[in-house]
């Protein structure tokens, strides 16, 4: 990204001892020190002494008025009279909390292991309902009374029945929650959830939902013994989910339904052991429209089944086989979003012609499952060849013999695309023949249910082991009852298998479905606590594929605050950036040996320096961080800790023990907290009842308060223990002891407030007599009178323990100061001020919002900050950041104040306000703080004068930092713009439109039940007489196809979800797609001891030839000086521009990083190691004595929906 000097453009620059000789003035940026008395030419350019001295007094003073208005001196003597410093033993911390976490997920999995347990024996308990019973209750106008959560709470908007219940409808009192992410629930039901393409009134779906509503018992027992426990729930095989509390179901109007719970990462990997995967398309001439629709479908769908611990592929064939994205021959990869994305984009498109060659498609994925189970790749667990076709002239049987007889290590599935296909005996006998089964695709409103019939029969190795019940967990994942907040909550899931343990007279083995329960990653971040990790520390969480659930640079969404595509599925090696001249996704050691560490669950500690970017990557910090890192028991979790060299290894130590307090000094610790220009984290636990229902409180401040005034009580106990389950008695729901809090924390804070308390004094101060001049002047001024003296907006102090004053006499922002910065000591400038203090403890932190070159205006503010450390014993700890907020023309006004004048009063001939002079204040990442161009402010500087930035940046004054951002979303133009395509567009429109609209009829046909009256049966896929999972019940019994209920076919479902063009919002707005990428950019870090000789300031001088290579033109030479403002982390700049030079200019901005064409099938991840789940249950001996393997389905075509489906694809092909 850097930029090359002109070569018409040189510089010249002068040794502070000797002139230099002539031959060096042709040197391009060279850059040494200038001596002021031996050099007389650049003091006639430029007023160097003056230079100097603006600096010097510029800084002085600007430190004089913070150190001031922020009683640096007075807080920072309380704390190190008072205060302690402690050494942090890392291995001690991490395993510290390590088993807090481990505590607490053991206690999740015991949750659902009794709705396990239950589940199980209510199910055997249960007197099934037939299709006869179901009928004639019907008949009888009998109802089988549930919670539907997409039915609650829903009114008549206007009309006579404005303000009742919509029919079919339940009425539910519900309260919003922040335990449950401040929805409404109700914690005394569960309720139920139905996907669109499940009939509600069949007889399985039916029985399920009444044996599974006895488990409400077992979630409220749950919950009330473990008060952080979340989302509980079962989800059944036959489609529906029971969730416990009962909520609401937040989808919109005309929003469809696209939630099932077997397509949910928690379902799938409980359900069936780890799988590797290859689905062969059959693309040959008699595959094309409808049923090339529904294949394709049917291959999303089965992509839609795979979990991160799955590997997969996709081969096309006819006359032979082709991968779908040819970067993948011969191989199966990880199924992680971005490989699965890959793979649903190369089924996008597709020619169908000739014949297809079954052998030369089954020996290929043969050879490459044998390969990877030879080789120990994949999963080493479960193999699938997944067949779509419609249909296959003989069974071929010798491949299946050379490849897969006897022991049949992998699992043949066919699914029959096409409703006239009458001969499918050959697909069936494959199926049964390999431990498989046979589906008949007819319909995209089968897709799913056909589909999703292949999990059951993976599961049969586990269910027919009975006593084994694996305990899965997740990735982390968007919770979907918080997706649609302004705020998204990740979660990861626990879950088990639940089992069908009735007799049948036939051998089977039934998966009735799984039971789980969330875990939200803020709940493992309690397990941290932020202030035991201090500032610039944190904590991170790695599982067995390495990727993270939870990191401080770990950034879901993208700018316009959508997820990412990739979201969940981010490696620590793209989180932990490690400091090296390498290019990017160059693996260093040391970082790779944690990582393996981590997967494996080792505990280990290493060290190693990292670039660690602020500010939405505009700025970044080069330091040194130690890990510690430990394996969680039960399961495949890492956690890690880092903490920055040095003062991250130490902690201040100053707590307030409030009975000690009152008894020796009869002080109400109530009263350090007065007033209102206080605030606390919201997001740290000091203290809370266990329960939301146990009292509620108007903001964080309010509670703690509540408790602050308890801690005066008799009596009174710290509970500073996370509330662990006790199924001996129920828990009591009393206030008195159902609470947790954190007594260090609260102690901590109520020290902080005693020690801050000066802070809101609007009071002069002592007089310091060793420091006389503008000092003592400032300290006989009231605060306020300071305030309006220097045009300050607003001062504030932040702790270690989460307090945040404040004391301003006026709002510049429309959002106040306290609002923008409550979580203070995560704030960017409460971090650099800490990392200022090693460069020069006696100094402020400045910063100016960024600018894109619209300027910044007069009203807006520039920060200042400044870390108070304890120094005691050769030990050094942070304790609190003190800042105030100029305006910035007060600011402005001030250092042209100073530079407009001389030393001693003295008449210059050059200043900063004057023509001739640029003068800019830059800061030490190169951003320009003060301009006299106003719109310059908050821009790069090398926007401004991108030669002088080089100039600086080539002799070491700045150093540049290459970022790279592995989690950036790059977005492709979709199509591209021509005078032709402003013809075209209307008629594209008009398609789109007509397309939606074909979509939408088709949707409410589904939607609205109006096939039915053309046709009844079509609502389902109908059983033939030999039901594939046996039950004892006779469902063949007559009676009428249910009328009713919440059936919606998937078909139009597949389309809105596979096909982003479909929607109309889509078709306006869907002109680019996004992309996973990687982006880089050069940011600049200041080298201050270049600005140093010794322990005193130094400068930078130089000057440019300007027109060098112009003849003709009059030579001239631009003179510039840099000086480092003491008390700051800036630079003060200064320009001769008497001569007029050409100048370039050069952003900041992330580009993506472009990849060689030779490496472009490297996969960033796909070499990476992992760790395979430790449970694999793929076989079981008896099995074969299972016969159920799939007989198809026989539906009666929908003319309507037939002919819908046709011109949509019709409409699409064009």
């Amino acid at each position: 990204m850097s930029g090359t000097p002109s070569s018409e453009l040189h510089c010249t620059v002068l040794s502070r001892r000797e002139t230099m000789t002539s031959t060096k003035l042709v040197f391009l940026f060279s850059v040494a020190v200038i001596s002021l008395g031996t050099v007389r030419t650049a003091e006639a350019d430029l007023p160097h002494v003056e230079i100097s001295n603006w600096a010097i007094r510029f800084g002085a003073q600007m430190w004089e008025i913070g150190k001031q208005v922020t009683r640096i001196r007075e807080i920072k003597e309380r704390y190190q009279s008072e205060a302690k410093i402690e050494q942090v033993d890392g291995f001690a911390m991490v395993k510290e909390m390590a088993e807090e976490m481990e505590n607490m997920m053991g206690d999740k999995i015991e949750a659902i292991k009794r709705i396990m347990d239950a589940a199980e024996q209510l199910s055997v308990s249960h007197p099934r309902l037939s299709r006869q019973d179901l009928y004639e209750m019907r008949q009888r106008a009998e109802t089988i009374e549930y919670y539907n959560a997409k039915r609650l709470n829903m009114y008549h908007k206007s009309g006579p029945r404005a303000g009742e219940l919509l029919d079919n409808h339940k009425e539910l009192i519900m309260s919003n929650s922040q335990h449950f992410g401040n929805v409404g629930v109700n914690t005394s039901v569960s309720a139920v959830h139905v996907p669109t393409n499940v009939f509600d009134g069949g007889p399985d779906v039916m029985n399920g939902i009444l044996w599974s509503e006895q488990l409400d018992r077992i979630f409220m027992t749950n919950y009330e013994s473990d008060p952080s426990l979340t989302w509980q729930y079962f989800g059944s095989s036959t489609g529906f989910m029971r969730q416990y509390p009962a909520t609401k179901w937040g989808q919109g109007e005309w929003e469809p339904d696209l939630f099932d719970c077997r397509l949910r990462p928690w379902y799938l990997q409980a359900a069936a052991s780890p799988k590797d995967m290859i689905i062969l398309v059959d693309t040959s001439g008699s595959m094309t429209g409808v049923r090339k629709e529904i294949a394709k479908h049917v291959v999303l769908t089965l992509l839609d089944t795979l979990s991160e611990n799955d590997f997969i592929n996709i081969y096309k064939f006819s006359e032979v086989p082709v991968p779908v994205v040819p970067c993948f021959k011969d191989k199966l990869v990880q199924a992680n979003l971005e490989n699965v994305r890959e793979l649903r984009n190369g089924m996008m498109e597709s020619e169908t012609s000739d014949i297809a060659n079954f052998t030369s498609a089954f020996t290929t994925a043969f050879e490459i499952l044998a390969k990877y189970n030879r080789t120990t790749q994949g999963s080493q667990c479960n193999q699938a060849i997944m067949l779509v076709t419609d249909g296959a002239p003989v069974g071929y049987r010798e491949i299946f013999e050379k490849y897969n007889w006897p022991h049949k290590p992998v699992r043949v599935f066919t699914y029959v695309i096409g409703r006239e296909i009458i001969d499918t005996a050959a697909t069936n006998w494959m199926a049964c023949a390999n431990k498989g089964y046979f589906a008949r695709v007819t319909s995209l409103a089968e897709v799913r249910e056909q589909v999703l019939k292949y999990i059951p029969v993976l599961s049969r190795p586990m269910v027919m082991y009975q006593k084994d019940h694996p305990v899965i967990w997740t990735s982390a994942y968007i919770d979907i009852a918080t997706r649609t907040k302004p705020k998204f909550l990740m979660a990861i899931s626990v879950a088990t298998p639940v089992y069908d343990r009735k007799n049948f007279s036939v051998r089977t083995a039934n998966l009735l479905g799984v039971a789980g329960t969330d875990i939200p990653v803020t709940e493992l971040k309690k397990r941290t606590p932020a202030y035991k990790l201090g500032v610039n520390g944190y904590s991170f969480i790695v599982n067995n594929n390495g990727f993270v659930l939870h990191h401080p640079d770990h950034r879901p969404l993208d700018a316009d605050g959508l997820l990412k595509p990739n979201y969940n599925t981010v490696d620590l090696s793209e989180v932990e950036l490690v400091d090296s001249d390498g290019g990017p996704r160059e693996n260093d050691t040391y970082l790779m040996t944690m990582r393996r560490e981590m997967i494996e669950r080792r505990e280990g500690e290493t060290s190693f320096k990292v670039r660690v970017h602020h500010d939405g990557m505009r700025r970044v910090s080069v330091r040194r961080q130690r890990y510690y890192y430990r394996g969680l028991k039960g399961t495949p979790y890492s956690l890690g800790l880092a903490l920055p060299d040095g003062y991250g290894h130490f902690r201040v130590v100053a707590e307030t023990e409030v009975k000690r307090l009152m008894a020796d000094h009869n002080i109400n610790v109530s009263s350090f907290f007065s007033g209102k220009n206080w605030k606390i984290h919201p997001d740290w636990i000091y203290c809370r009842y266990n329960y939301d229902h146990l009292k509620s409180f108007d903001s964080p401040e309010a509670q703690v308060m509540h408790f602050v005034d308890r801690t005066q009580r008799e009596r009174w106990r710290w509970n500073s223990k996370h509330p662990r389950p006790s199924h001996d008695s129920a828990r009591s729901h009393k206030q008195d002891d159902n609470f947790y809090c954190d007594k260090h924390l609260m102690q901590s804070l109520i020290f902080d407030a005693q020690a801050t308390e000066v802070f809101d004094k609007n009071i002069s101060l002592s007089i310091d007599r060793q420091d006389p001049g503008l000092g003592m002047l400032m300290a006989l001024l009231a605060r306020h009178a300071m305030f309006k003296l220097f045009g300050i907006s607003v001062a504030f102090v932040a702790t270690r323990s989460g307090l945040l004053r404040w004391q301003d006499i006026s709002t510049i922002d429309d959002k106040h100061f306290s609002e923008a910065n409550l979580n203070a000591i995560d704030q960017t400038w409460y971090k650099r001020a800490v990392d200022q203090y090693s460069v020069e403890p006696d100094s402020f932190v400045y910063s100016v919002p960024f600018s894109t070159g619209t300027g910044i205006t007069n009203e807006s503010v520039v920060t200042a900050s400044h870390a108070i450390f304890v120094e005691k014993g050769g030990y050094k700890a942070p304790a609190a950041v003190v800042g105030l907020q100029y305006k910035n023309s007060a600011f402005r006004e001030t250092f042209f104040n100073i530079t407009s004048g001389c030393t001693g009063g003295v008449q210059c001939r050059r200043t900063c306000s004057s023509g001739d002079l640029s003068c800019y204040v830059v800061d030490n990442h190169g951003y320009i703080v003060i301009s006299k161009e106003e719109r310059d402010t908050g821009r790069f500087f090398g926007e401004i004068d991108w030669l002088v930035m080089d100039s600086l940046i080539h002799y070491g004054v700045f150093k540049r930092v290459r970022i790279y951002d592995y989690q950036a979303v790059c977005k492709d133009m979709q199509g591209h713009r021509s005078a032709a395509n402003f013809i075209l567009t209307p008629l594209r429109y008009m398609k789109w439109f007509v397309q939606w609209m074909v979509g939408r009829a088709t949707w409410l046909i589904l939607q609205t039940q109006i096939a039915h009256l053309m046709n009844p049966d079509w609502a389902w896929a109908m059983e033939q007489e030999q039901a594939d999972y046996h039950n004892e019940d006779n469902d063949e019994s007559p009676g009428p196809t249910p009328t009713g209920g919440e059936f919606m076919a998937d078909g139009d479902i597949s389309i809105i979800v596979h096909d982003e063009a479909v929607t109309m919002d889509n078709a306006y707005a869907n002109k680019t797609r996004p992309r996973p990428c990687d982006q880089q950019a050069d940011l600049y870090v200041l080298q201050p001891e270049k600005l140093f000789k010794g322990d005193k300031p130094d400068s930078v001088k130089g000057k440019q030839n300007c027109n060098s290579n112009n003849l003709g033109a009059r030579q001239c030479e631009r003179h510039y000086s840099t000086h480092k403002i003491p008390h700051s982390n800036l630079l003060l700049l200064v320009i001769d521009t008497t001569c007029r030079c050409e100048t370039q200019k050069q952003k900041i901005e992330m580009e993506e990083v472009r990849v060689n064409e030779s490496l472009f099938c490297e996969r960033p991840q796909e070499n990476l190691y992992r760790l395979r789940p430790s449970v694999c249950l793929s076989y079981h001996p008896e099995e074969e004595e299972i016969k159920q393997c799939g007989k198809g389905s026989l539906q009666l075509p929908s003319l309507l929906l037939m002919t819908t489906t046709i011109i949509y694809s019709i409409l699409k092909a064009i």
